[in-house]
């Protein structure tokens, strides 16, 4: 199991998780038109490299239904953010408000849920 989570960003910027760190870089290989089905106006959506599609809105929750590489978009409203879950039930990642595409690995991550 992987004790880390790592993101590619659109932005440059430096992300530190709780029990363990992400981190999110420049990537001029992030494909737009690979995330463009990730983006739902007042959702958190992620997409596998397989084809699978995961959108949440405030309150909900779910288990991760993929591993391997994909995107999430967090478009949730009122600086809505979502924990991604480890396989021990701890915080490895939180997403910043108003943030994505983002393309990472969803190998370490068992479940998701979204606060706002």
């Amino acid at each position: 199991m992987r004790n880390t989570v790592s993101v590619l960003a659109a932005s440059a910027a430096v992300l530190a998780g709780t029990a363990t760190s992400a981190i999110a870089t420049d990537n001029p290989n992030t494909s737009r038109a690979a995330a463009a089905s990730c983006t739902v106006s007042g959702a958190f959506c992620a997409t596998s490299d397989s084809g699978g599609s995961l959108v949440l809105y405030c309150g909900m929750s779910a288990s991760m239904p993929w591993s391997g590489g994909g995107y999430w978009n967090n478009r949730l409203p009122g600086n809505g953010r979502v924990k991604m879950f480890g396989s021990s039930g701890t915080v490895i990642y939180t997403t910043p408000a108003n943030y994505g595409p983002v393309r990472g690995d969803w190998t370490p991550v068992y479940s998701l849920r979204a606060d706002c």
